[in-house]
């Protein structure tokens, strides 16, 4: 019988705060050292080691800062750092309590600012941090008792929104650091293109994004939401509003409920109010999007980005093109038409540069076996003839440039311990030509060709400085053009002796240049929103791309007229006004100076001692727990995880009261290997089968299990594939007691299993339903040795097509049984025509055929539970054919059905996305185990939302 967790049940409709994490991404060679403290233990390997000091230096000083506006619980953190990682991320899980940092910085400074990365990680995350160890409240702690930290996990997802988790964190980057996305105005740009273009949305659609409209994710609304509270309601405001809710001092909507508390208005009022705050403060009244002339189209219920416009001539552009309804693209645009080139690669960013029929970009490849170790790799593009080449392998180069005659690139490189370093490539061969030495130590980004010799770059200096610099290649000689301090820039563009780019000034990103002589700098747009990647033409025209409602959009400035002088703002303070009288960010001053405020510039450079990592460390780490409810049987389950994430062990106890027997279980895998290996025993007392004549038969069992597996991924040029076979051997032993021992004989049940799973997916839209192109196999192979004879062999594939429009699909279904003639000893996991009861035959094949098409995105929820992003169909039709031996006859049973799904695709308590459907089947032939049924009707509920 399938044993069900009632929990687990109740997990799949809660929505968590937490990253998915991968197992045994890291050989069992990587030698791992730490920093352990009463705070935080901070494991990490050798090229870290420097980042690991400030880390635990900046989360100790936060710990005993910070803690006033969310609560002085205190609790230690494991937080590895991972340095082969190309993606910028991290993130804090609950169960089991750890950390896991990408030390790699992100290129695009736009994003995430220009403060140092590891600063950057740590006041994000240890937030976190904080937060979890303060929201085990009084009804959360009965949660924790029978639960464990899944418990917790669990009251925490039902008691505080994820708008609130993520928006605290990114408060308190900005609060401690003289930037933070909430100082950046690149982190608004959706809100207010919504705001700029009149739209009013429901709350409801703030919080559940949409599939055919701009979308703002949950971060930047929960900043606004928990900056404001800040601003208007004191530094408690929220540590009184998370320490009611997550104690479940009302049970319906404890979050929503206690800001009305501590509030005096309406949960609906306040997130009005702190919208309003926001709105009234972003726009002033200018002319420039009177002025310049978009070159690109709208699409009704679809939004569509263009990044990276460059002239190829005056009047043809090269760009590259996103939309919910196709993957990226590059596109040249001519008066007002648009040719594809090509799809381009899998990649983590959009930036590309152009010269003289060539596009170079870096594409994301990865480690076959170990999930954190991926690289950022160069690809040429032929825009003529759109052939592309691969010009490196395994390295980790970011924002390259080609120079004029197309021989070299210069390209960022990215180190294991965080610094970078540009190289001189030779675009035929991909070998280095040069290293280009980096004596000052600078972060570089964007970086241009000016000639062969000299390349401009927007580099990261100090703790988050942002300077304009031109760089002499053949000696490394450095001249500072401008110094931005804490104001993002990025994008430069080189011609005419004067460098363009995008620059945070005045509460918008804008457009300026300087001359590359006399470092003369003029602001060219005067935009409320965000203006990027400006290219200019003889003509003296410039085309950009501009964050619109509709997308990023190209538009054309024709002629390019300075505006006014720029004007650097220097940071003049510790007073939450970091920015001067003509502040970028001009918002919650009050809330940005309170406790803790630049924190970033008071960090202790104290030395902690480094010891080395012993990876038996905490082997064992229970840390969380489950009923087991399927009933007859009853039980519990205790999860076990270490800190390297590649040993887990599960133990279970269940009680079946039918036969009153007790069952124990253990399953452990290690990761650590090439092979992943599993192994698992159970024993079960006072078992029972009935015998023809009506006597009860009690035995005792054992049984043990051992096996191994390969997990490969690959990402290759437009597509991903997953690989993983093996195999395992599994011995059952009985022992009879009682009368049965008298009559049958002890025996043992042994059986060998194999699989073989492959898929490979083209890359996939945001309102595509599956990929375009896509397919996936499956073959498994099980044979029981102890029966002669006895065997089961399944293989089930899916090959997903291409539709009449861009987000239809064509699906077809493959199957293929074969098995011995006795009893069916294993599971069934053949996939039977929909609607009929499953047979069991010696063989079976399937066909099948699906087309899946979207009807309807309504955009509509209920009671701030519900919410329907879109309305789909799928009309199919089943073919089976079973081969059995019927009143002594072998004859084939054939078992078609025609029939339709419609799905509701949305999110459930505004957070965790679902898909519910219902299917109609309607029976072509005669059911054998349900004569005389015609039409099912089945309803069709989501499982395994959330990894376990």
């Amino acid at each position: 019988m399938q044993k069900t967790s009632i929990i687990t049940v109740v997990f799949l409709l809660i929505a968590v705060n937490i990253t998915a994490q991968q197992f045994g991404s890291n050989p069992a060679s990587t030698k791992w050292f730490q920093i352990n403290t009463d705070t935080a233990r901070i494991i990490f390997t050798a090229p870290d080691i420097q980042h690991a000091q400030r880390i635990a230096n900046v989360i100790h000083l936060i710990n005993r800062t910070t803690d006033s506006s969310i609560g002085n619980a205190r609790r230690k953190i494991n937080m590895l750092l991972q340095n082969q990682a190309t993606i910028p991320n991290a993130y804090v899980r609950m169960a089991p309590f750890r950390s896991e940092l990408n030390m790699t910085p992100g290129a695009d400074n736009f994003s995430n600012g220009s403060i140092r990365w590891d600063d950057n990680l740590s006041t994000h995350e240890y937030r976190h941090v904080q937060q979890f160890m303060n929201f085990n409240k009084g009804l959360t702690k009965a949660f924790y008792f029978f639960l464990g930290e899944e418990g917790q996990l669990l009251a925490n997802g039902m008691t505080v929104p994820d708008y609130f988790f993520e928006g605290d964190a990114v408060f308190q980057e900005t609060l401690v650091s003289s930037q933070g996305r909430g100082r950046m105005p690149f982190f608004f740009n959706d809100h207010k293109s919504i705001w700029q273009a009149g739209k009013n949305y429901s709350w409801m659609r703030w919080r559940n994004g949409s599939l055919r409209s701009l979308s703002p994710d949950h971060y930047p609304t929960g900043y606004m939401i928990v900056a404001y509270g800040y601003e208007k309601f004191r530094i408690d405001f929220w540590k009184k509003v998370t320490q009611d809710a997550t104690a479940f001092k009302e049970l319906f909507y404890p979050f929503n409920k206690a800001v009305e508390k501590y509030s005096g208005v309406s949960y609906r009022q306040f997130v009005k109010d702190a919208f309003d705050y926001f709105k009234k403060l972003s726009f002033t009244k200018n002319d420039f999007y009177t002025s310049i002339k978009y070159l690109t189209k709208t699409k009704k219920n679809n939004v569509v980005d263009y990044f990276n416009p460059q002239f190829i001539h005056d009047d043809e552009i090269i760009a590259l093109k996103k939309s919910y309804d196709h993957v990226p693209e590059f596109i040249v645009v001519k008066n007002g038409n648009e040719k594809k080139v090509r799809v381009k690669d899998i990649g983590i960013d959009d930036y590309f540069s152009y010269r003289n029929g060539r596009i170079v970009y870096s594409a994301y490849t990865i480690n076959a076996r170990w999930g954190w170790n991926d690289y950022s790799d160069i690809r040429i593009l032929n825009v003529n003839s759109g052939e592309q080449k691969k010009l490196t392998r395994h390295t980790k180069y970011f924002n390259p440039d080609i120079n004029e005659d197309g021989t070299k690139i210069i390209a960022v490189n990215v180190k294991a311990d965080g610094s970078s370093e540009l190289h001189l490539i030779n675009a035929n061969t991909g070998a280095v030509e040069k290293i280009i030495p980096n004596e000052h130590h600078y972060f570089f980004t964007q970086t241009k060709f000016i000639n062969d010799n000299e390349v401009v770059s927007a580099v990261r200096a100090g703790e988050g400085e942002m300077l304009l610099i031109k760089m002499n290649l053949s000696n490394g000689s450095i001249i500072v053009l401008k110094n931005f301090f804490y104001n993002v820039i990025g994008y430069p563009f080189v011609k005419n002796n004067k460098i363009y780019f995008s620059v945070m000034q005045g509460g918008a990103d804008r457009i300026c240049s300087i001359g590359l002589n006399d470092k003369e700098i003029k602001q060219l747009t005067d935009n409320d929103n965000g203006v990027y990647q400006p290219a200019v033409n003889d003509k003296n025209q410039m085309v950009l791309s501009v964050a619109t409602v509709d997308g990023y959009r190209i538009a054309m400035i024709d002629p390019v007229k300075a505006k006014t002088d720029f004007e650097v703002i220097v940071p003049r303070g510790m007073d939450g006004n970091w920015m001067g009288p003509k502040d970028t960010y001009r918002y919650i001053h009050n809330a940005l100076g309170q406790i803790g405020n630049d924190l970033l510039s008071r960090v202790p450079d104290s030395v902690y001692e480094v010891k080395k990592y012993k990876k038996s460390f905490q082997l064992f780490n229970f840390h969380s727990r489950r009923p087991v409810y399927g009933p007859p049987e009853y039980g519990y389950s205790f999860f076990s995880d270490n800190m390297l994430n590649n040993f887990n062990n599960i133990l279970t106890y269940t009680y079946n009261e039918n036969e009153r027997s007790h069952k124990a279980e253990w399953l452990t895998t290690y990761g650590g290997f090439l092979p992943v290996l599993y192994a698992g025993a159970d024993a079960a007392l006072n078992r029972q089968f009935l015998l023809s004549n009506n006597n009860r038969v009690n035995f005792n069992s054992a049984t043990a299990k051992i096996g191994a597996y390969i997990p490969l991924s690959f990402v290759s040029g437009r597509t991903s594939q997953a690989l993983s076979f093996g195999g395992g051997f599994n011995a059952e032993q009985l022992y009879y007691t009682g009368i049965g021992k008298n009559i049958l004989d002890n025996r043992s049940f042994d059986y060998l299993n194999f699989f073989f799973n492959f898929s490979s997916a083209s890359q996939k839209a945001k309102q595509h339903i599956f990929p375009r192109w896509a397919q996936s196999f499956s073959l498994t192979y099980r044979d029981a040795l102890t029966f002669t004879s006895s065997y089961k062999f399944v293989a089930t594939g899916h090959l997903y097509f291409p539709g009449l429009f861009p987000n239809h699909n064509l699906v077809v279904d493959l199957a293929y049984q074969k098995k011995d003639t006795l009893g069916d000893i294993f599971s069934n996991t053949f996939p039977f025509s929909r609607g009929y009861e499953s047979l069991r035959t010696r063989r079976m094949y399937k066909l099948g055929a699906n087309y899946h098409f979207p009807i309807l995105y309504p955009d509509l929820g209920f009671a701030n539970m519900v919410y329907i992003q879109r309305i789909r169909g799928n009309a199919f039709f089943d073919y089976t054919n079973a081969r059995a031996r019927l009143n002594g006859v072998l004859q084939d049973i054939p078992s078609k059905t025609v029939g339709g799904e419609l799905y509701l695709d949305g999110k459930i308590w505004n957070a965790l996305p679902v898909s519910i459907g219902l299917r109609y089947n309607y029976l072509l032939d005669k059911d054998l185990l349900n004569p005389g049924v015609k039409n099912v009707w089945e309803i069709i509920l989501p499982i395994g939302l959330i990894p376990e």
